[in-house]
């Protein structure tokens, strides 16, 4: 199972302070992975990077328009 942004997301940001693993981005941001800088996974959407993700389900709760969800 993983947790991903759906294409419902509004880009408020509010999942990105409440993630405390620091994996959730803004659309179109570089990301650090294990010291290296990697392309945005979305250019369109705010995103979770899966390899930084470890399903505290924290995000979920606080999605507005409950675009987050586990797949």
């Amino acid at each position: 199972m993983a947790i991903v942004i759906t294409e419902e997301c509004i880009n408020c940001g509010a999942c990105i302070d409440e993630c405390p693993e620091g994996a959730i981005f803004s659309a179109g941001e570089e990301y650090n992975l294990n010291g290296e800088m990697q392309p945005p996974l979305s250019q369109d959407f705010t995103f979770i990077v899966p390899d930084l993700c470890t399903e505290c389900k924290t995000c979920i709760p606080t999605c507005a328009v409950e675009a987050i969800i586990e797949k």
